[in-house]
């Protein structure tokens, strides 16, 4: 079975044994796959994976499963499979960058499947717990483990390379991405959390959308998707704590902020194809 793995070791094409679904190259390194059911694709044994906050793990689970989201969900669904139906592939490689626990695969897998559309989808995340939560959701993608820094896929070998909740950094995006494929990017727009923002900044003005792209990609469409949603101040909290500008929050701006609703806090986000400027 070709696969578009690559040793984190020696670099060498990965492959996979099927008796026991354990991934390795020809230089004889061997990666089991973990009894939860994810593989750990790191360097050496002494490397130490990152582990996410268990509190904020937990606040983001049950925020994303409440149905804040399902507007954006809807989008982004299309979105997927619009750009999936771009192109000529019979079989697409979808990658997830910063998988987390698997939220947005388990969301968008399912809408490609019911399409008809044959795509093998991977997870990735630096973050152990991340990782082991996505498992055990049974999150429906290959899950890795991995340093991010350089990713254990192959150079060209991802049609689609999607970024959530995280930022598009460095060039490993770019390196895994075919020269006809698509990243599809998740961005908070200019009024995205404006009730939550303005507690944070209380001199807040609405500047234009700031998109810092590589050089080497270009926008081929940008979608806005913008409603509000009534809110509890847990909520609120976590949505802070999820943001990018969380950290200027001391604790009693956090206090204030999870001791009250907002009955229409408004959600805003930037659905982004690129492509590479050829």
């Amino acid at each position: 079975m070709t696969l578009p793995l690559l040793c984190p070791v020696c670099a060498a094409p990965i492959n996979q044994h099927q008796a026991s679904m354990g991934f390795y190259c020809d230089n004889k390194h061997h990666f089991d796959k973990h009894a939860q059911g994810y593989w750990p694709l790191l360097s050496n044994t002494k490397t130490k994976p990152q582990v996410l906050s268990r509190q904020q793990m937990r606040g983001r689970h049950f925020l994303l499963e409440s149905g804040l989201f399902t507007p954006l969900i809807t989008q982004l669904q299309t979105a997927l499979l619009s750009v999936l139906n771009a192109t000529s592939e019979q079989a697409f490689e979808h990658l997830d960058y910063q998988c987390a626990d698997g939220y947005y695969l388990r969301q968008l897998v399912p809408a490609v499947v019911e399409a008809g559309v044959a795509c093998e989808h991977w997870g990735i995340t630096d973050a152990e717990n991340a990782i082991f939560a996505a498992a055990k959701a049974q999150t429906p993608a290959k899950l890795i483990l991995a340093a991010l820094k350089k990713l254990p896929f192959a150079t060209q070998s991802m049609d689609v390379v999607t970024v959530f909740d995280s930022l598009l950094k460095g060039k490993e995006c770019i390196r895994v991405l075919k020269d006809d494929g698509r990243i599809l990017m998740l961005q908070p727009g200019v009024r995205h959390l404006w009730q939550i923002k303005q507690q944070v900044y209380p001199d807040l003005v609405e500047k234009p959308l700031q998109l810092n792209l590589p050089n080497e990609l270009e926008i081929e469409s940008q979608q806005q998707v913008s409603f509000t949603q009534s809110v509890t101040g847990e909520q609120a909290l976590t949505l802070l704590e999820m943001s990018v500008f969380g950290w200027r929050a001391n604790d009693e701006l956090k206090h204030q902020i999870k001791a009250t609703a907002i009955s229409e806090l408004e959600f805003d986000w930037q659905i982004i194809t690129l492509k590479k400027r050829l």
